[in-house]
């Protein structure tokens, strides 16, 4: 039954926009670029945790979409549409919230890109067609994102307005699922946390990541230190 109902769900998103959609301008992108193929490595099969997630992988060898299942019964999902170049154009979410359906939830994103493959612009549409949300890029010198509350080294995200981050040498599984431009705009990072530490005025907040590692050093378990109760705090991970 549950296979079943995954199968549903992720069709409801391939299915959820129309020809309208298909032909914006946000998916007219020039035929002379280079075609973008995914970072060598393993890809994400699944990951348990507190929210439970599979993944489904595009013949360009990125991710196709993202099946999500919280431990409560709500269950959300991703599905991904790629230009010839291998950019990502449009992003479709279904969320479906098995208590109170009156919040089920779908939208579409769709980007726009400058000639150096810099996503510049976001709009995102609500199941009426309204747009609901846009949102524009620039970029530091290096290429980063520009956030003055954020601050990304060697491809990691190492302080935020709240906090800084430590990270080992190995890859990070979602690295591998993404084109490069989707992985700054979201802080997709290269590495795995090692630590975090949150400041709240005077007060200093430590969590330690432990992790295990398979012996292509890709992380098949992490545990992270002081937090909540409820809380993401255990997780596996497994690989095609």
């Amino acid at each position: 039954m549950k296979n079943l109902i995954l199968l549903l769900f992720i069709s409801s998103i391939t299915a959820c926009s129309d020809d309208d959609f298909l032909k914006s301008d946000f998916e007219m992108q020039r035929n002379d670029k280079t075609v973008e193929i995914p970072p060598e490595g393993l890809k994400l099969k699944y990951k348990h945790g507190l929210i439970d997630q599979q993944f489904f992988y595009n013949t360009n060898g990125f991710v196709d979409s993202i099946y999500n299942y919280h431990s409560w019964g709500s269950s959300f999902a991703h599905k991904y549409i790629y230009n010839n170049l291998n950019q990502i154009v449009e992003v479709r979410y279904h969320e479906i919230v098995a208590q109170k359906p009156e919040f089920n939830k779908k939208d579409i994103t769709f980007y726009n890109y400058n000639s150096v493959n810099q996503i510049t612009s976001a709009v995102t549409y609500d199941k009426d067609n309204v747009a609901i949300e846009y949102l524009t890029y620039t970029y530091n010198k290096d290429g980063s994102l520009f956030d003055a509350d954020k601050r990304v080294i060697n491809g990691n995200l190492v302080q935020d307005a709240l906090r800084k981050y430590e990270f080992d040498s190995f890859r990070n599984p979602p690295y591998n699922l993404y084109p490069k431009a989707y992985r700054i705009i979201n802080y997709i990072n290269k590495n795995n946390v090692i630590k975090t530490e949150s400041t709240y005025g005077s007060d200093v907040h430590i969590n330690i990541h432990t992790l295990k590692y398979n012996t292509e050093n890709y992380i098949i378990e992490e545990d992270i230190s002081n937090m909540g109760l409820d809380t993401d705090d255990h997780r596996q991970f497994t690989y095609h």
